[in-house]
């Protein structure tokens, strides 16, 4: 068996946007009519302005930037944008 594809979602989560539970049913079917392993998580754009956090996004085989600006952090959300660019990281945005 496979290992799991591994997503890393930017952003704020917030259960009352619509938008992000789009992100999450959209992950879910992708993995459904797939028919593979996917796990995700959320990662608050916060934890992306320590350099060490922003690094481990080497851990996820792709990256989502997600809608819902105002982020708590801009710069959290850059750093994580800017990994995935400047190393041409799989990178989808909304």
């Amino acid at each position: 068996m496979s290992s799991p594809v591994k997503i890393g979602v930017i952003g704020d989560f917030t259960p009352e946007y619509q938008s992000h539970q789009a992100i999450n049913a959209s992950i879910e079917h992708a993995a459904k009519r797939s028919e593979i392993e996917i796990e995700y998580r959320w990662l608050p754009t916060p934890s992306l302005l320590d350099p060490a956090n922003v690094e481990r996004l080497e851990e996820y085989d792709g990256l989502w930037a997600s809608s819902g600006s105002p982020y708590k952090s801009m710069e959290g959300m850059l750093n994580g944008i800017e990994f995935a660019r400047s190393r041409d990281w799989p990178l989808v945005g909304t």
